[in-house]
């Protein structure tokens, strides 16, 4: 599916029943960029890049990564890595 953002547009995208894992999506004004936010109680980001491809991935807390399936991305290169580990 292909979805065109105009200028200052947003879309949301979502996940789960509870609603608690999304992603927004909006074009800048004159669509000059592509803004790409989450929701942070998302702990753990990955950023990986692959013959000139970039892909995100978040995940709840580092440890749900030892358990998922990359696919294509799984020998990609680490580009960037944030752990916002928060302790109760």
């Amino acid at each position: 599916m292909e979805t065109r953002l105009y200028s200052k547009q947003k879309l949301r995208v979502t996940t789960n029943p509870s609603k608690n894992n999304w992603i927004d999506i909006a074009s800048g004004e004159w669509e000059q960029a592509l803004e790409v936010s989450f929701f942070a109680s998302q702990q753990y980001l990955e950023i990986r890049k692959k013959d000139g491809q970039i892909c995100s991935f978040y995940f709840e807390s580092k440890r749900h990564k030892k358990h998922y399936d990359f696919g294509w991305w799984k020998d990609a290169e680490v580009v960037f890595a944030n752990n916002d580990v928060r302790h109760k």
